[in-house]
């Protein structure tokens, strides 16, 4: 069930604090001007289109604010004969003999796992949507899209969630307005633990030292960076045809913020084309938006592919 909340009433507007009205107003519109440059950064493309089968769905549910950037190109999954793409936040299915997009039940993968006593307390209760999470839900379609609540709100490491059928929503207080409920990356969770050995074209690694071009994706942990996180980045090489992983590649990271350029040197990548590592960060100010530069190079040291990236702090 789900519990609607509504406030109601009226209010005089005293001449005295017309003041204090306009300057709340001013700080507002201060507000808008940050959310809007902190989605101008989510928005980046890290160079994986979204799949001609789900663009539509992908556009009607929320985009990138709701399901995050493609991680991968789409692969036929062998047992259920699905197209299946994976996003940051959830994982999508295309049905083709029913011409139908279907959305994985990640919420549930995530929440119930074995020893987890929260599963075993929801199922004795009744679970509502409340407040800014409600809101949220009805706002974006919650009912069709996230599924129905599997957990009351709860704490996991600091931080307010709910999980859902197919997603988990998250409370971050500290973000701007209109941010500060956001979607999980239970995707790329899912992804890094199961989907990259169920994809096919990423069994047949290729040898950094064969290849000349390549096709490198970088993701961010966390696109908004708050106080006391640490940063992390997921790179993955790939070869532009066929997306095979490319195994042995060298990383390099170059980080530039405070009119500063740092270098950091991530692991080789693995079999399945993939490194990460956590990036340093120091005296970065409030509000400061980092620039990130991924380069990746066969063993001679040549260039094979260069991604892009950026973040902001927010505390």
């Amino acid at each position: 069930m789900v519990r609607r909340i509504g406030i109601t009433g009226r209010a005089r507007i005293p001449g005295l604090f017309l003041l204090a009205i306009v300057s709340l107003l001013l700080l507002a519109g201060c507000e808008v001007d940050r959310a809007e440059s902190i989605q101008e950064n989510v928005s980046s493309t890290i160079g994986v289109p979204v799949a001609t089968n789900f663009q539509s769905f992908y556009e009607e549910y929320g985009g990138l604010r709701v399901f995050g950037n493609a991680l991968a190109e789409p692969f036929t999954e062998q047992d259920s004969g699905r197209l299946v793409q994976y996003f940051q936040r959830m994982r999508l299915e295309y049905d083709t003999t029913l011409e139908h997009v279907a959305i994985f039940p990640l919420g549930e993968w995530a929440f119930y796992v074995p020893g987890n006593d929260q599963a075993q307390i929801a199922s004795k209760e009744e679970l509502i949507v409340k407040d800014e999470f409600l809101a949220f839900y009805q706002a974006s379609q919650g009912a069709s899209l996230f599924g129905p609540p599997i957990s009351q709100e709860i704490d996991e490491g600091g931080t307010r969630v709910q999980y859902f059928q197919n997603a988990r929503l998250e409370w971050h207080p500290d973000a701007p307005l209109g941010y500060r409920v956001q979607v999980g990356p239970l995707g790329e969770a899912h992804y890094r633990q199961v989907g990259i050995f169920d994809d096919p074209g990423r069994n047949r690694p290729l040898d950094s030292a064969a290849v000349r071009e390549a096709m490198v994706s970088a993701n961010l942990r966390a696109p908004i960076l708050f106080a006391d996180e640490q940063q992390a980045l997921f790179v993955d090489v790939q070869t532009p045809e066929g997306k095979r992983p490319v195994i042995g590649a060298g990383v390099e990271v170059a980080l530039t913020y405070n009119g500063v350029t740092e270098t950091v040197r991530l692991p080789d990548t693995d079999g399945a084309g993939h490194t990460q590592g956590e990036l340093p960060l120091r005296d970065v100010e409030p509000g400061q938006k980092v620039q990130i530069i991924v380069t990746a190079s066969a063993p001679g040291g040549a260039t094979i592919g260069i991604a892009t990236q950026s973040f902001r702090t927010w505390w």
